[in-house]
């Protein structure tokens, strides 16, 4: 069955998130202490804050069963054609491809089912056209809000982005789902957790034309509050643009992998038994940044001496991980980002009314 959700723009205005409050942004005084408080605090050693209290919020794991795998329809100048193409026609079964536009017409929708049509079955494919909003959609780990569970109901936690793209209200809406948001620019590649709800993120700070980013900024309470971290491990911008996702990824509750000596210790005194990745030739190059959907792992690899060495270390690792090794050579060296940065997990959740929720047209 071919569906095209389109959303009828004169809804756009009635949606809202789940009748949670909006927070009040903080000062840039405020955000300048607590970023220089932060980075002060970010670790390097087995010296982790410990939350106190029982929050029945807790983040969803990449690990966890995923029902949905996101992407946007750009492919950045090409750049990102063929790693979306590897992920499409190795896509698991039961898991559904959601391809998401702004665009609204008829024929480039139906052109873009045809596209991916002929590497997914139609029956794991859905087009999605999304509200119109800000720019520079294409990061889909950065723009799209992350999920947790809230008392084991689904939930969706919207941040700002600084480039002002907020599908947030119409995802909720299409899931029917929880909606928590706060008022700190974040970014969603610089987040990584397990199912215990630890939490690792990189204290970077870059300014942009529609913010400032600074995870330093972030107090640990929003952490804890609304993505459901029990303990949350902040570690120095070392390399890259500074997402965790770029450094260190959970496998299971107990396994890492990473590339970075210098977090090792900090990651051994968590009880965590670590692997190390090799580092790629090339700056913004990074084997961590691969995606597991289920039982499969599509791994970054850039016609490199270190490319078959990662895929034996994610191999050994014994999960029994069918890999699946992508070129992501031309998008990473251009500092746009691999595999993980470009997609996003959801679990396997229905999407509830979709006709009623969204006063959609389906085609």
């Amino acid at each position: 069955m071919r569906l095209i959700f389109i959303l009828v723009s004169a809804l756009i205005s009635q949606l809202a998130l789940a009748n949670t409050p909006l927070t009040q942004a903080p000062s840039p005084e405020v955000l300048e202490q607590l970023s220089k408080h932060n980075q002060q605090q970010a670790v390097l050693d087995s010296l982790l804050p410990q939350f106190r209290g029982v929050n029945l919020v807790r983040p969803f794991a990449e690990y966890e069963t995923t029902g949905y795998v996101f992407f946007n329809d750009d492919n950045y100048y090409g750049y990102a054609t063929d790693i979306k193409r590897g992920i499409a026609r190795n896509m698991p079964e039961g898991v559904t491809l959601v391809v998401y536009t702004t665009r609204t017409n008829t024929g480039y929708l139906n052109r873009l089912r045809e596209t991916y049509g002929q590497w997914v079955d139609d029956s794991q494919l859905l087009i999605l056209s999304v509200p119109r909003s800000g720019s520079n959609n294409f990061w889909t780990r950065d723009n799209l809000p992350l999920p947790v569970w809230d008392d084991s109901r689904f939930a969706l936690v919207d941040a700002r982005y600084y480039y002002n793209f907020e599908p947030d209200a119409f995802l909720i809406n299409l899931y029917g789902a929880i909606g928590k948001k706060h008022e700190y620019f974040f970014e969603g590649g610089n987040f990584i957790a397990n199912t215990r709800g630890e939490c690792i993120v990189v204290n970077r700070r870059r300014s942009y034309p529609g913010g400032v980013s600074d995870t330093a900024a972030i107090p640990d309470s929003v952490f804890e509050n609304y993505y459901g971290c029990k303990k949350l491990i902040r570690f120095k911008h070392l390399k890259g643009i500074g997402h965790s996702d770029e450094v260190v990824k959970f496998m299971t509750d107990d396994i890492v992998v990473t590339d970075t000596e210098e977090y090792v210790d900090t990651l051994e005194a968590m009880g965590y038994e670590v692997h190390m990745l090799p580092e790629p030739d090339r700056r913004y190059e990074t084997y961590v940044n691969s995606l597991q959907v289920n039982d499969t792992l599509f791994v970054p690899v850039f016609g490199e001496s270190g490319d078959k060495r990662a895929v034996e270390v994610y191999r050994k690792l014994g999960l029994g991980l069918k890999i699946v090794p992508l070129n992501t050579r031309d998008l990473a060296t251009r500092g746009q980002g691999g595999i993980h940065c470009i997609t996003m997990n959801y679990p396997d959740v229905p999407m509830e009314n979709l006709a009623r929720l969204l006063g959609a047209t389906i085609y």
